[in-house]
């Protein structure tokens, strides 16, 4: 049994990859669009310094999408929910099919 790509991911969010920082700033990549699923919920998460962070949306795409920390996501692009936030956490979940692997986004 196959399940279709959108009943896992029925959303779309946009994604500009964090591609590097330096004296002048963040730079990130050209916004592409994922297939997600977005859950608007406050979490408290371990960020990347150590520090607990409130998350404020956890979000969840393919595990090819390859979205990494510091990265910026668009929720609900489009709509009068969007808004833009920064990726906190990055967390890692392997399935066997007919399960997709996903990786769980964590934004501020």
């Amino acid at each position: 049994m196959s399940w279709p790509n959108w009943f896992f991911f029925p959303r779309v969010v946009e994604v500009q990859d964090l591609t590097g920082s330096g004296g002048m700033g963040q730079t990130f990549g050209s916004k592409r669009n994922v297939d997600a699923e977005v859950i608007d919920e406050r979490s408290l998460v371990i960020g990347p310094d150590g520090r607990e962070v409130v998350s404020n949306t956890r979000v969840t795409v393919p595990l090819d999408a390859n979205v990494t920390l510091g990265s910026k996501v668009t929720v609900w692009p489009g709509g009068s929910a969007e808004r833009q936030a920064k990726v906190v956490r990055v967390g890692r979940d392997e399935n066997d099919p007919p399960l997709p692997s996903h990786l769980v986004l964590y934004l501020t």
